[in-house]
């Protein structure tokens, strides 16, 4: 059995997390819990977890440091860290210090979690194999001096922690790997329309049978090397560059070979990064992770090698958002308006094309794309639409960012096949209805329950098929439709902020100047000052 702790400063995310798993049938049992950093530092070490899942933000001590404390102490455990949506930059860091994966709290299903926790289940079986327990100090048979750089470049590398009794070790590192480059090969699995191409399975032996020709392979271009798994998508490599002149050619030519050889057998692409010479591990493997990143966006069958372009090209602004296409594209659907979502896709696709946003944000965007889509299909009956399992991580295993908007075109084609098979534009004449007693009666204070009243329907059925047709709540329509008639007044110049409030059925003058503010920006006044006629 594998030890689970679990670390949140919101108790329904507690619940939430211990109910969502039949923990034993994946051999775990959950031992503790905690509320924040500091509680979880010391069950940690008092009932010695082999994986925490953790939240990143929380009072006393957050996440990160918790984690770095725990590898700072000798600890070994396997971590999955949870975040909010605007936490990516923090999961970055968790990554980089080892966490095996992260987790968005909105997003968080069973599936995403029982993935994570399959990584965390192989890194506890690795540590097992290697007699390395948790604080327990085991009879263990002495490695090899090349599985004690192995272990020592994996601890480093992959977990962020050093251990005691590696002074020995390091001086011999510090002989063969005193001017070293770091290589980051990944594998971009094949993802056609919504199915993967590979099965779990399958990963596994593209892994095993890469693991052997890549440490073939590289014997014959450099001295010293030491290969790491970093995960099930690829690999580090470690390459000594001592009295090697032109390295950057001999790794071009190695590359290509392996390429070829992984294209022969499996037709699998493989995306492959290279650090500069010299400096710390750490350092080197960010520079790999960000030439990795260019090769997202160059589309080429060549290594790319670290530069400033890799640095500016990874900042990206955060603001990357589709979200407000999302009203219209309910509309589009809840009205059975193919041509209307297609052309809404064609815009989702070139801001795609134009804002080349992050990997990350990109998969974000998409799968937020897909859900939503789920979402207003959500109790049809019509499952032609295919529905992924894990849509996230085929995103993430596409190669390019070009084969981002491919899946935006192929994702937009279905839609519009499935609206086209569910008939012809419909346009709810309950809906229509609504909308015209609101423009007769926008004067007044208009409730939900007062017009479906006036149209004969319950509340909740006239609620569903507004929001459905239209994208937004019916007391959002409201708001928007009493806002614009209060700007078409305040630009006459006729009446006073009071007189507007008032007529527009607003409680008060404030609540009316807020609700302005927070949907044009402005508040009346401000709004007024702006249309003024000169």
């Amino acid at each position: 059995m594998y030890r689970i702790l679990i670390v949140d400063d919101e108790p329904l995310i507690l619940a939430g997390i211990s109910s969502l798993l039949p923990w034993e049938e994946y051999q775990c049992r959950i031992v503790g819990k905690a509320a924040n950093g500091c509680k979880a530092l010391d069950l940690y070490w008092q009932l010695r977890p082999d994986i925490v899942i953790t939240d990143i933000k929380m009072p006393a001590m957050d996440g990160i440091t918790f984690m770095k404390k725990v590898r700072e102490g000798g600890g070994c455990a396997a971590f999955i860290l949870l975040t909010n949506l605007e936490e990516f930059a923090l999961a970055k860091e968790a990554l980089r210090l080892g966490a095996v994966d992260y987790l968005v709290k909105l997003e968080l299903e069973e599936e995403f979690l029982t993935a994570a926790l399959k990584k965390a289940v192989e890194i506890c079986e690795y540590n097992r194999k290697k007699g390395i327990a948790q604080g327990e100090q085991g009879d263990v048979f002495e490695d090899t001096l090349e599985e004690k750089i192995q272990n020592y470049f994996q601890r480093i590398l992959i977990y962020d922690a050093r251990i005691k009794g590696q002074e020995a070790v390091e001086n011999i590192i510090g002989e063969r790997y005193g001017n070293m480059a770091l290589m980051l090969i990944n594998f971009n699995y094949g993802f056609e329309g919504f199915s993967p191409a590979f099965t779990r399975e399958d990963q596994k032996k593209v892994m095993d049978f890469a693991e052997n020709i890549i440490s073939g392979m590289v014997k014959g271009f450099f001295e010293y090397s030491c290969l790491l798994r970093r995960d099930q998508n690829g690999f580090i490599l470690v390459l000594s560059l001592e009295d090697q002149k032109d390295y950057e050619t001999q790794i071009q030519v190695m590359s290509r070979k392996f390429r070829q050889v992984m294209k022969d057998y499996f037709e699998v692409p493989v995306s492959i990064a290279v650090s500069q010479p010299g400096g710390e591990a750490q350092d080197l493997l960010y520079q790999a992770m960000s030439a990795m990143n260019q090769t997202y966006y160059e589309n080429s069958e060549e290594t790319v090698f670290y530069s400033a372009r890799c640095e500016k090209d990874e900042r990206h602004s955060s603001n990357f958002n589709i979200n407000f296409l999302k009203k219209d594209m309910a509309a589009a659907v809840g009205q059975n308006d193919s041509r209307r979502f297609g052309k809404i896709m064609d815009q989702v696709i070139s801001l795609f094309e134009e804002c080349r946003p992050a990997r990350t944000q990109a998969v974000n965007a998409c799968s937020n794309l897909y859900y939503f889509f789920v979402f207003l299909m959500e109790g049809e009956k019509d499952q032609s639409f295919p529905y992924a399992v894990d849509i996230i991580g085929h995103l993430n295993r596409m190669e390019h960012l070009k084969s981002i908007l491919k899946w935006l075109e192929g994702f937009r084609d279905e839609v519009v096949r499935v609206l086209d098979l569910r008939g012809e534009v419909k346009i709810d004449r309950n809906v229509e209805l609504a909308r015209k007693y609101v423009a007769e009666h926008y004067k007044e204070k208009i409730s939900l329950g007062q017009v479906a009243q006036a149209l004969n329907l319950s509340s909740g059925h006239l609620s569903s098929v507004f929001r459905k047709q239209t994208g937004q709540k019916f007391s959002d329509y409201v708001t928007e439709v009493k806002i614009e008639k209060a700007k078409e007044m305040i630009r006459t110049h006729q009446y006073m902020m009071y007189e507007i409030s008032d007529m527009l059925g607003f409680d008060t003058q404030y609540y009316f100047s807020t609700v302005f503010k927070k949907m044009t920006g402005l508040t009346p006044k401000e709004y007024e000052t702006t249309k003024q006629d000169f």
